[in-house]
């Protein structure tokens, strides 16, 4: 019974947030009746919600989206977490790579946006660069943070028990030592990548909720654009429990 409640208790804070949230949208609607071409009612807005939803529209861009961020993000991956994890372990490697890092780091995905127009063109992998940009620095950097967080004491122990090669020690020691953090650069990469999805579809994008909130604004319906804005926010919740509940079931050697 218990764990049946536990899901609704840490659901709670988000429904009281949102209800919140649509109560001081419906009185600043009633208070200053502006155009529905500027802020529409919270029930004009949810009328334009189900509508896509009715239509399938609605899943047609919440599913490009999704693959885009996730193929990003998976990309980011494959190249940020090797080259964090020699980083962390090697001092040369460092000294030479981070300045790097620390230079491209500051800049907004928005300014790559002409630079992946005239790399790229105007199909797909100019969009999935972009979120890339956006995932890589935090998946790196807590990378490394994780690596030089391992306690040297379990370095020590680790060779004292047989772990007689830099390599079996990485692997034994290192690795999952430094593995919650790795997941929480990897949670915060695909949230900061979920919300460079709109600097993503400005692109060309025929599809994807950035492209849905784009379109709105062009076309004068700000309830589009506040619909887009809607389903991005409780997607981005959804997505970042899952990283939460992944991140309290996976125990990567620690008690």
């Amino acid at each position: 019974m218990l764990n049946r409640i536990k899901p609704l208790q840490g659901a709670l804070p988000y429904f009281i947030a949102g209800l919140a949230i649509i109560t001081v949208w419906q009185i600043v609607v009633f208070l200053l009746q502006p155009s529905p071409a500027i802020l529409p009612s919270p029930f004009k807005t949810a009328n334009t919600l189900w509508e896509l939803i009715q239509s399938g529209e609605l899943f047609i861009h919440i599913s490009a989206s999704l693959s885009r961020v996730v193929s990003a993000w998976c990309l980011a991956a494959l190249i940020a977490i090797p080259l964090g994890l020699i980083q962390g372990t090697n001092a040369r490697f460092e000294k030479v790579f981070d300045p790097v890092v620390e230079l491209f780091r500051p800049i907004s995905p928005l300014a790559w946006i002409p630079l992946a127009i005239l790399w790229f063109g105007i199909g797909e992998s100019g969009k999935i660069f972009i979120i890339f940009v956006a995932t890589f620095f935090p998946m790196l950097l807590n990378t490394v943070s994780g690596v030089k967080a391992v306690d040297p004491v379990m370095i020590r122990a680790g060779k004292i028990l047989g772990c007689d090669s830099s390599f079996k020690l990485f692997i034994k020691v290192i690795l999952p030592a430094a593995m919650p953090t790795i997941l929480v650069g990897m949670r915060i990469a695909f949230g900061t990548g979920w919300a460079a999805i709109i600097a993503a579809e400005l692109v060309a994008a025929q599809n994807g909720l950035g492209f849905l909130i784009s379109d709105g604004m062009e076309i004068l319906r700000s309830d589009l654009v506040l619909a887009g804005m809607v389903v991005i926010g409780v997607l981005g919740v959804l997505i970042d429990s899952i990283f939460r509940l992944i991140g309290k079931k996976v125990n990567w050697g620690q008690s």
